[in-house]
């Protein structure tokens, strides 16, 4: 995939000296936001075919930690577990999972991909909650449960009757490992075999647990500027745990805008839901344009893809902190293509 489209004005090739690299006018659109001195981005926009791509202090093999963004690619292996005859969407997790009689049992497929679970973000396991959230506070990777104990998390829980639109990174991970075991496998053999090895993202890694070490990650910072460990999620990892660079990104997209995920049913209102989502993609339009997209964080790190299907674009920014929103940097970056 080339760095920058043919014509685009260029700064300093990456891995120069120099603090900014890449196209000109993208570098006009994030210098803004990412001046601070520990700060190293990346970002990419698609359109026409073509990728350009701009940096700052970083370069096209940097890798990153794209946080939630990973919940798209479980929603696009969901499409095609369906469309293989291994789930449904109705499928309570109980069929997939050891969830022996526990109200998560009963939780649909359907309702976990648009948030409609009842269960919270996180598992509300008063003694879980203290030690991830001492962990995180000094930038420790604070998240990295097995598989069984993410089952024994899931099992504790009590849901409400009658449950509304909870974001939860809990019911993520559980549907991911749904898919997994429908399919006799590990999520990462699911995630490589369907989606990485077909677009070829080689870049692109799941790394599970703490000697899966990731070459040429970005050093991480928390919010309040303290170094981040790399994140490592255990059984979480179908909720975010992936790590990747900007080009592979964008290849995923071009995937997403004209390659062999354009037509998935990930991308579509999902009838568990109320338009809000696919299968845990977030929907949104913008005039006559429809937008598909989802943002990413981790303990030391904060992302955005979004996509405009109607036009053929897509926009992507990953950045080494956390609770450092990018959302508007990806729309303002849509917007050189309007």
């Amino acid at each position: 995939m080339a760095g920058c489209s043919a014509g685009a004005p260029q700064a300093e090739e990456a891995g120069a000296s120099t603090r900014y690299s890449g196209d000109e006018e993208l570098l006009q659109v994030i210098r803004p936001s990412f001046s601070g001195p520990d700060d190293i981005a990346a970002v990419a926009l698609v359109a026409d075919g073509e990728v350009r791509t701009a940096f700052v202090r970083a370069d096209a093999e940097t890798r990153f930690e794209i946080g939630s963004i990973t919940k798209t690619f479980t929603g696009l292996l969901l499409a095609e577990a369906i469309e293989r005859g291994e789930v449904a969407l109705d499928d309570p997790l109980g069929i997939h999972l050891d969830l022996d009689d526990a109200p998560v049992a009963d939780v649909t497929l359907g309702a976990l991909a648009t948030h409609q679970s009842g269960l919270p973000i996180f598992p509300s396991d008063p003694e879980w909650q203290q030690e991830a959230a001492a962990l995180d506070a000094e930038g420790k990777d604070a998240v990295d449960e097995t598989l069984d104990e993410l089952l024994a998390l899931a099992r504790a829980e009590q849901l409400p009757n009658d449950p509304t639109t909870a974001y939860s990174n809990f019911g993520a991970a559980l549907a991911g490992q749904a898919l997994a075991a429908a399919a006799g496998t590990e999520y990462r053999d699911i995630l490589a075999e369907r989606i990485l090895e077909p677009l070829g993202l080689e870049d692109t890694s799941l790394p599970i647990e703490d000697d899966d070490h990731v070459k040429g990650l970005a050093q991480g910072f928390t919010g309040d500027r303290r170094k981040a460990d790399p994140s490592t999620l255990g059984a979480f990892a179908p909720a975010g745990g992936i790590v990747t660079t900007v080009e592979d990104l964008a290849r995923y997209a071009q995937g997403v805008i004209d390659g062999p995920y354009a037509g998935s049913a990930a991308l579509e209102p999902n009838p568990f839901g109320d338009g809000d989502y696919g299968y845990f993609w977030a929907l949104s339009s913008r005039g006559d344009r429809d937008l598909v997209s989802h943002d990413g964080m981790t303990t030391g790190f904060t992302s955005a893809l979004l996509i405009d299907r109607t036009a053929g674009t897509a926009a992507i920014v990953f950045v080494n902190r956390s609770s450092r929103p990018v959302h508007e940097v990806a729309r303002d970056l849509l917007g050189q293509v309007d």
